[in-house]
């Protein structure tokens, strides 16, 4: 009984490990964040225009928003945004 008990253990540590550091779940990944200061004329369009990188720019608003809690596109000059 101990004996698998401790080969459960083992393997339930061996499969924590794995997704801890991103091992063989190709639907699984990390992505970062940056941050950027609202300039005088900017619009979250601009914003989400310049780090669309090829992704639909509507697409990129929707996760700035989420990311910022934002209940609007409104934004202010000297605002700090997360950008996904």
């Amino acid at each position: 009984m101990v004996v698998v008990a401790v080969l459960l253990l083992g393997l339930g540590a061996a499969a924590l490990g794995g997704a801890l550091l991103g091992e063989d779940e190709p639907g699984l990944a990390l992505m970062g964040t940056t941050k950027v200061i609202v300039e005088p004329g900017d619009t979250l369009w601009s914003i989400a225009g310049a780090a669309a990188g090829g992704r639909d720019v509507r697409d990129v608003i929707v996760d700035i928003r989420r990311l910022n809690g934002l209940e609007s596109a409104a934004i202010d000059p000297g605002q700090v945004l997360m950008l996904p």
